[in-house]
């Protein structure tokens, strides 16, 4: 997902009108103000979005983890689904497990809904 995140980024990149670079050029702008002022304001709205993505695919990862590393060494390389699986099947704790899950359910509701409303307020604009 990290190419596809570039690439939305990249996209949000070019799509910077260049009248407007080049009238804050002219402006007397140098390129640190230009890039403060200009450039993190248009990628505002794109950045939303990849944050929303790759919450999502983080929350979905779990065979890759299963079978490159087991969540070890440890709990090094375990996040929230594998935690939850671990804990239901490996722990033999069900409650927990499923008490997992609406966490991670309830938390996903929370990024999507947080990053929506900043989309959408972006959108106003």
């Amino acid at each position: 997902w990290l190419p596809f995140a570039t690439l939305i980024l990249l996209t949000a990149l070019q799509s910077l009108d260049s009248e407007q670079r080049e009238a804050a050029e002219m402006d007397g702008a140098n390129f640190f103000n230009r890039f403060i002022y200009l450039t993190i304001p248009h990628l505002s709205r794109a950045v939303t979005v990849v944050i929303l993505i790759q919450t999502i695919f983080l929350l979905g990862i779990y065979a890759e983890i299963l079978v490159t590393t087991n969540g070890g060494p440890g709990y090094a390389s375990t996040n929230l689904t594998f935690l939850i699986y671990r804990t239901a099947r490996l722990g033999y704790d069900v409650g927990g497990g499923a008490a997992g899950g609406i966490i991670a359910v309830v938390l996903a509701n929370i990024v999507a809904i947080f990053l929506m409303r900043a989309v959408g307020k972006n959108l106003d604009k």
